[in-house]
């Protein structure tokens, strides 16, 4: 003999919901710690970007190092010149991509008028869009802190 379905019971619809939640307590912080690491990787590669944009700035315009991060971006009608350098995209001249903020600072010119030294860092926006502080300068070489904003007497990436 058959028994006629009746549906699911509310022990099947409990069971069901710790199930759901449980899967989601263990993939949602996953997917949030991934983007974190994506968003790192991004910041490092646009701080790379900066370093060779600052290197073409300061060779195309016999200057030295731009003044500001803008100096670095796209002119309206294309045509680079030293206030517009067009050497990288407009969301990176703002200042902020992928979760980080990136601040440029220009070094005092010199007697010539040439700027020969700049520092750059980025920090995240947040703790949930990076765990890494970086810093550069015209030496080229990255440092990371993962405590606070990174500066010349963190140790350099990898190191």
């Amino acid at each position: 003999m058959r028994k006629e379905s009746q549906g699911i019971s509310w022990l099947e619809v409990i069971v069901l919901i710790v199930v759901v939640v449980l899967v989601a307590g263990i993939v949602v912080p996953n997917l949030w710690k991934s983007k974190s690491e994506i968003n790192e990787g991004s910041a490092m590669r646009s701080m790379r970007t900066i370093m060779a944009a600052e290197e073409n700035y300061a060779q195309s315009y016999d200057t030295g190092y731009s003044q500001t991060l803008a100096t670095l971006g796209p002119a309206p009608d294309a045509t680079p010149n030293a206030s517009l350098a067009g050497f990288i995209d407009s969301e990176l001249a703002g200042g902020t991509k992928e979760g980080y903020t990136f601040t440029y600072t220009a070094g005092p010119a010199g007697s010539d008028g040439r700027i020969p030294t700049y520092v750059l860092t980025a920090n995240p926006v947040n703790s949930s869009t990076g765990a890494v502080h970086y810093y550069t300068d015209q030496t080229g070489i990255v440092r990371e802190n993962t405590q606070q904003q990174a500066t010349d007497k963190d140790k350099p990436l990898g190191g």
